[in-house]
């Protein structure tokens, strides 16, 4: 396969991996129900960022050596669960019953791609889960990929995982401003973060 052809099932496989319940879904869908468009976006550029390490890794063999590593996996789950629980505490009086043109709201600047896309990339590359299934996906799918075709690979993915992101921030954005999902999503938001961060640790310790 040629690097435009790696590319091509990159993009494929970073929509379709995007779609299932995961930490950057959910905080996405927070944000962007809270009226933070911009920092939605953000969020998944930065998921999108370390989906594309995440699967360069894996392509290229490297990610194989990392989830064999027990301890390794346990140290990058506490990490991850720390930082998650640290987004949703943060997350909880900055988001909850504000919009975007709410004087109370946090200033534009917290609410930035600056700010955003970091906080993206903390909440997914720590994640063995992430890599893990990366790892799986590279094994079924292309266990013997070239450095060239890996990098098409990955650089797809990034590309895939960003649209589909975005898309869901917009989607959710357009929700009418008294829509009752409204008052309900930045919690039950939160509520699963919370519980994705408790169900990560519990499966390594």
């Amino acid at each position: 396969m040629n690097f435009l052809g790696a590319a091509g099932l990159g993009l494929l496989l970073g929509v379709v991996t995007g779609l299932p319940l995961g930490v950057v879904n959910v905080a996405v869908v927070d944000a962007s129900s809270a009226g933070h468009r911009r920092y939605a976006t953000g969020l998944g550029l930065g998921c999108a960022i370390a989906d594309t390490v995440h699967s360069l890794l894996a392509f290229v063999g490297v990610g194989r050596l990392v989830t064999e590593r027990p301890d390794l996996v346990r140290i990058l789950a506490i990490v991850g669960a720390i930082v998650i629980a640290g987004y949703a505490a943060l997350a909880w009086p900055r988001y909850r019953g504000r919009t975007i043109d709410d004087p109370a709201a946090p200033p534009v600047a917290a609410r930035s791609l600056s700010r955003a896309i970091p906080a993206g990339i903390a909440l997914t590359l720590p994640n063995p889960g992430a890599l893990t299934a990366w790892v799986a996906i590279a094994a079924a799918l292309w266990p013997h990929a070239a450095l060239g075709e890996a990098i098409g690979t990955a650089l797809g993915v990034g590309i895939g995982s960003a649209t589909w992101f975005a898309l869901l921030a917009y989607l959710v954005s357009k929700l009418r401003a008294n829509h009752p999902a409204l008052k309900h999503l930045p919690v039950v938001a939160l509520a699963v973060l919370i519980a994705i961060a408790i169900g990560g640790v519990a499966r390594v310790l």
